[in-house]
Order: C-alpha cells, then structure tokens, then sequence
C-alpha cells in the first residue's frame, strides 16, 4: 500500500496531460493500472506513481504501457500537472479525485485513455519510441475526439483544422462517447448504482 498524503480535491484534472513497449495506433483503449508503486524520482526532486497498464480488450489487448506521474515536486508547476494527470485518471476510473487516498485504489480499475507515440532518447542518444497516456477519459473530456489513427510511428504531430471542426453550440447535449473498436464496455460515471 503506498498512501499518497496529498489532497486531490481541489486539483482541475483538464490540466493533465500525459511510456515503453509495443507501439500501436494512436486512439482511445480501455486500459486498467496492473502495476503502481510511488517512489521518489531519479533527481529527488520530489516523489512520482510510477506504473504500468494494460490494453484490456479488442485488437491490441495485452499490450502495456507505462507511465509516471509526479505526485509531489520541488519545482510547482511540475507538481500541478502531475496532481491534474491523478486526479484525472482518479475520475477516470470512476474513484472520483476527493476519494482517492491510496494508488492501490487504482489497480485493476478499468479506465479510458487516449494513447499517443512519443520519440525519446535512450542512455545510448538513440531515438525511440514508446507509447504514453496523452489524456485520461472521464466524464468532463469524453466527447472530445480520440487522436487522429495516422500510423502510429509517422512521428508526426498531429494537427487540427478548424474550418473542418464543427463548432459545438451551447444548446447541444452531451452524449456519451463512443467505446473503443473493442467492445462496448461503459465509462465509469456511465454504471448504475
């Protein structure tokens, strides 16, 4: 058990934005954490979830992908978006921000996330690939669109026209996203009871 002693009720989850393993299209997945510890980050500058999900239906169930979020920082801005990344991926779990207490509240909680391709460096200065979370999919973010299922290792930023974009007009209704090719499983704030 790894208590968090930090608060998330008042952190805005919109301000998160969010590696390692095989690389698939970038789109929406179910996913769920299998693994989670936190522990102080390499430069001790403050304490970081580090863990690894799962892709737990359709095509590309199986494929892990993993991630770090900080939880304490010295530097502020740094620790505004990891506690956002927290408290989104708490709400997207269905846990709700003011609940979690605990990253072992966190395990084998299905949850929705946008996935993305990001390039780095190894040890070595070689360019690699990795996916990682872009953006946890709760019930404020749902019906914004998945990103763009360009080949995932196109190394391209992806863009947005606005002349193509409808515009979303007040007097529209939200409606629940749509499920991931793999199946209609329902969002957490979408379960009865």
């Amino acid at each position: 058990m790894a208590q968090l002693n930090v608060s998330l009720a008042d952190v805005n989850e919109k301000d998160a934005e969010g590696g390692g393993g095989q690389i698939i299209p970038r789109d929406r997945y179910l996913l769920n954490i299998i693994e989670g510890e936190v522990k102080q980050n390499s430069k001790r500058t403050g304490d970081l979830f580090e863990y690894k999900a799962e892709v737990v239906e359709g095509e590309f169930a199986g494929v892990k992908v993993f991630g770090n979020i900080n939880v304490t920082h010295t530097n502020p801005t740094a620790q505004k978006i990891g506690q956002a990344q927290l408290a989104a991926l708490a709400e997207a779990t269905g846990i709700g921000k003011a609940n979690l207490s605990d990253t072992d509240q966190l395990l084998f909680q299905p949850f929705y996330a946008d996935l993305d391709v990001e390039t780095y460096k190894d040890r070595n200065q070689n360019d690699k690939e990795r996916m990682v979370v872009k953006k946890f999919i709760h019930a404020g973010n749902a019906n914004e669109p998945p990103p763009s299922k360009a080949a995932a290792n196109d190394n391209t930023k992806q863009t947005t026209n606005a002349a193509t974009t409808p515009a979303t007009t007040p007097k529209q209704t939200a409606s629940p996203a749509p499920a991931p090719s793999g199946g209609g499983r329902q969002m957490p704030w979408q379960r009865s009871g």
